[in-house]
């Protein structure tokens, strides 16, 4: 056992030297010797390390020791959170009034989504130090050309135009058009607004009205008409206490004489009027089908408070067809997957069911951590869940293990009784071409450990690391996202830009194709149908 010492910024009061300390405790259970030195700013402790185990500890530490402002200073001086994944289309998760899950197969739009993992983990930069405030070690010589040539037209386009420059504008998109030029498909520069969106949109938890949208078309009396359509309403939201239904269309932004059509208005604005504040009004207004009316919509107005919501990433329902299925739907992974993924099965069973769908299309991906806890349910203690290996040779290896992290990360925690404890059920996969990494690794999982079979169309194929390092000790507003690792089931199949092809391959019929898919009948899903024949008959 050896003895580390850190030195930490921020350790201004006893009581940030008590949080540091508790800290320690909860992510390294395994330490001993705890001590923080608010004098000397130092935070020490005895563990038992390997290289590879050093290095997870230290990013897992610096992570969440940043939650509560305080900064690990690491040997390497360099502080990045690192993810493994990305929505493989622009996904945006838009509550209504809040982001919630809007997924790749009806979005227009084109927005990146990452595997987040609430830094947590965390890679250096090709194990190299970057000064603030410096070159990293390069001399103006070595000063790239285009750079010079972005400066020449800088000054150039300043002398003659007669507009000028926007400067805060015109600095947010050169540092997003530098990282689209790099060719990382999944990088990505956000702004300190949209990082902030980020952080707590994979946080699960929104204030709002607590509905799921697509932003997607209806046809009334031979026109087409942008709308935000409701795909699913939050338990225990303002939405479903107004008497808001999965189905309605938000057709206007605004009631009576304020409102504005969301066509005119585009995706964006529409959502931004919507949006708001806790205790403010979301006022809008929806078209829900009636067959009575002589549009085929009835016309309703809403004027609902905002308050905290809980996002859903998990819903689950009794098969219409066969009362011994149950079927649990994972729209994503955050920190609100795991345990409501507990709720949907124990529920399902205490209903009677003995045959579970596990519905993984359409879903993007999600946090590291979270899918590493929902694996745990299906897998042995020590079992191997994820690897990932980066461009310097260097691998991490991530088993099943019992975690406890401090209350910010709670939904990521796994207990003794949590681990193996779905194991044993009869179980099957669906999965189709928007099936994207985190839930590509769950099938991936399922398949190694030949607990499930799956049905459906070849997955997405995205086996790659994202890391998101926060650009503020860099002297720059936001965050960057980059490309920095691969990552790997059990088996080291590779399915990046391949796609992990089903057990049983069933395309969506044309019929079921004309409905929206959250909202399609059960009897004309066909994959789903089939995958119930195939477990049934096990």
């Amino acid at each position: 056992m050896k003895k580390y010492t850190y030195t930490v910024k921020g350790l201004n009061s006893p009581e940030k030297a008590e949080d540091a300390a508790r800290i320690v405790a909860a992510i390294l259970p395994d330490a001993t010797d705890i001590e923080c030195n608010q004098e000397s700013s130092t935070l020490s402790f005895s563990i038992k390390f390997n290289k590879t185990n050093q290095n997870d500890a230290e990013q897992r530490l610096l992570g969440a020791l940043a939650v509560s402002g305080l900064e690990l200073i690491l040997p390497e001086g360099v502080n990045t959170y690192s993810y493994v994944g990305d929505k493989p289309k622009k996904v945006r998760t838009v509550p209504l009034a809040v982001a919630v899950s809007l997924i790749a197969a009806f979005m227009a739009l084109t927005v990146l989504f990452t595997f987040a993992s609430c830094g947590f983990y965390s890679v250096g930069i090709n194990g190299g130090v970057f000064n603030p405030g410096t070159n990293n070690g390069s001399s103006s010589e070595s000063t790239p050309e285009y750079i010079s040539d972005l400066v020449k037209l800088d000054e150039i386009f300043r002398m003659y135009s007669y507009e000028g420059v926007d400067e805060e504008a015109m600095r947010a998109a050169i540092l997003k058009a530098y990282v689209e030029a790099t060719g990382d498909l999944y990088a990505e520069y956000m702004t300190a607004e949209e990082y902030k969106s980020y952080l707590d949109d994979n946080a699960g938890d929104f204030v709002g009205v607590g509905v799921s949208v697509v932003y997607t078309t209806i046809n009334i009396n031979g026109f087409d008409y942008n709308v935000l359509q409701i795909i699913s309403v939050f338990a225990d939201s303002p939405a479903l206490e107004a008497g808001v239904q999965v189905g309605d269309c938000v057709m206007y932004a605004g009631i009576g004489e304020n409102k504005e059509m969301v066509q005119t208005l585009g995706y964006t604005e529409a959502i931004s009027r919507i949006r708001g504040e806790a205790g403010t009004l979301a006022e809008f207004t929806v078209f829900r089908p009636d067959k009575n009316e002589a549009s085929g919509y009835k016309e309703i107005e809403f004027s609902i408070e905002r308050r905290a919501v809980t996002s859903q990433s998990v819903t689950y329902r009794v098969s219409e067809t066969n009362s011994k299925v149950g079927i649990v739907s994972v729209t994503g992974f955050d920190m609100t997957t795991a345990p409501q993924f507990t709720e949907a099965v124990d529920s399902l069973k205490s209903l009677g069911c003995e045959y579970f769908v596990f519905d993984m299309r359409n879903n993007p991906g999600g946090a590291l951590n979270a899918i590493q806890a929902v694996l745990s349910y299906f897998l042995d203690k020590g079992d191997l869940i994820v690897s990932t290996e980066y461009s310097d040779g260097s691998k991490n290896e991530y088993y099943v293990k019992e975690v406890k992290y401090s209350s910010e990360y709670s939904g990521y925690n796994v207990s003794k009784s949590d681990i193996g404890k779905y194991k044993d059920l009869n179980m099957i996969v669906l999965t189709n071409e928007n099936t994207a990494s985190a839930a590509e690794l769950f099938t991936a999982t399922m398949r190694d450990y030949e607990l499930a079979e799956i049905v459906g169309t070849k997955t997405y194929g995205k086996g790659c690391m994202q890391s998101i390092l926060p650009l503020s000790r860099y002297g720059l507003d936001g965050a960057l996202r980059v490309t920095s690792a691969m990552y790997f089931s059990k088996s080291h199949t590779v399915y990046h830009n391949i796609g992990i092809v089903p057990d049983h391959e069933i395309e969506l019929s044309e019929e079921a194709k004309e409905y929206n898919f959250f909202l399609m009948p059960e009897h004309l899903d066909n994959q789903l149908q089939k995958a119930i024949e195939i477990i049934t008959q096990k």
